[in-house]
């Protein structure tokens, strides 16, 4: 009996021992267990860890705690927080970089930033444009050849994004450091590419602006001025501030007595419908009106039977006369008060001739005609101011009807 219970003994404690070792496997792997295997502290649950074809339950128990799960990993945890910091730092680099998404389908920025009335119509612009940008040559300087200029690499800048760095610069007036500045790029290099896509604009804004027919102005002709069914070009000159040159002879050519400053004018013609037909290159401020309508070559458009409007400065008449053509101009008083048919007479010309102010309104909103006009900028000076007038004819039409 002795030695019986002694095997007995022996084999309940190996039993338990099997037992405790199963349990201490099983708390250590407890994550791994379904949840409904998952229980209070010291609740058991019998499961068959041997189960075989007759399905013999052994009795063996293992005990988990409810709830119990891994630690989360501290470097996934930093992981995941590195990810988002860096979606948000994406979104807002793409916030500051300036390029034509800051323009997408935005009608109010577009024409802030570029003077086109539609971001529509900008993309019009650029596919115009397109054909004559992907093979032009970037100027580098005065001094280089035509052979030592080259094309900047094209991953620099998008030339959808150059063509709108340029309009910025005309219509927002910023200076070459800033806009290089926003977009990218070297001011260097900007200066390339503006002096090159406002030679590409002027080629070809004025190849599509050419002066209008007599036919085709009498079958756009409003219903406001159909009392003046000859009418070509309404005539007015405008003037920009110029920076003072060192030369006295160029200070006595671009001084202005109206503007009691150093100028360049432009002579401007619009046609009956609100459109400029006619840009004139810069003279110097000194020039008189006849001088620029002599010497633009402005009188070889006209055709015998036109009639010309203008102010009362443009002493014109023999030179029209000469050509078959008329002009009309507000009377000057020569009897000490006007009688009234002179009144009426000169309402009916200020009804029409406001539209040409109007134009040159539209390309004074161009800012990089404010304040005075740095010397740098003179040779480009006709382009510019050319490009910022014919870039005013894409805009909605000025006269209605």
């Amino acid at each position: 009996m002795c030695i019986e219970f002694t095997f007995e003994e022996a084999a309940v404690k190996q039993e338990h021992l099997e037992r405790c070792r199963l349990e201490a496997s099983v708390r250590m792997h407890s994550y791994s267990f379904p949840e409904e295997l998952q229980t209070s502290p010291g609740k058991l649950y019998n499961v068959n860890v041997y189960p075989d074809e007759d399905d013999i339950d052994i009795g063996v128990v293992i005990t988990a705690d409810e709830g119990s799960q891994c630690d989360p990993d501290p470097l996934l945890e930093e992981n995941t927080l590195l990810k988002e910091e860096n979606m948000l730092l994406k979104e807002k680099l793409h916030k500051l970089q300036w390029g034509v998404n800051k323009i997408k389908d935005d009608d109010v920025a577009t024409r802030f930033y570029s003077g086109l009335p539609s971001f529509a119509v900008f993309l019009w612009l650029y596919n115009f444009l397109l054909p004559k940008a992907r093979c032009m040559t970037y100027w580098v300087g005065e001094g280089t050849s035509e052979t030592g200029r080259q094309r900047p690499n094209r991953s620099t800048l998008p030339l959808i994004d150059q063509l709108l760095a340029v309009l910025m610069r005309l219509k927002v007036g910023l200076l070459v450091t800033d806009i290089a500045e926003r977009f990218g790029i070297s001011p260097s290099r900007f200066s390339s590419i503006f002096t090159t896509w406002i030679c590409l604009l002027h080629a070809e804004l004025c190849a599509l602006n050419k002066f209008p027919s007599r036919e085709k102005i009498a079958s756009c002709l409003p219903e406001c001025l159909k009392k003046f069914p000859n009418l070509r070009v309404i005539f007015d000159c405008t003037e920009i501030y110029i920076q003072k040159s060192s030369s006295l002879v160029n200070q006595n050519l671009t001084f202005s007595n109206y503007k009691h400053h150093t100028t360049m004018k432009f002579l401007i013609g619009i046609s009956p419908a609100g459109v400029i037909s006619f840009v004139s290159n810069a003279w110097g401020g000194r020039t008189s009106y006849r001088q620029m309508v002599i010497d633009s070559g402005f009188l070889d458009l006209l055709e015998p039977g036109d009639n010309v409007m203008a102010d009362k400065g443009f002493t014109i008449r023999d030179l029209l006369h000469e050509r078959g053509c008329t002009l009309n101009i507000p009377p000057f008083n020569t009897k000490g008060q006007f009688s009234v048919d002179e009144i009426l007479y000169t309402q009916e010309i200020a009804k029409v001739r406001i539209h040409v102010e109007r134009s040159i309104g539209r390309i004074k909103c161009f800012h990089i005609f404010d304040g005075v006009m740095p010397l740098s900028l003179a040779p480009l000076l006709n382009q510019m101011f050319q490009v910022a007038s014919f870039l005013t004819n894409l805009d909605v039409p000025l006269i209605e009807n």
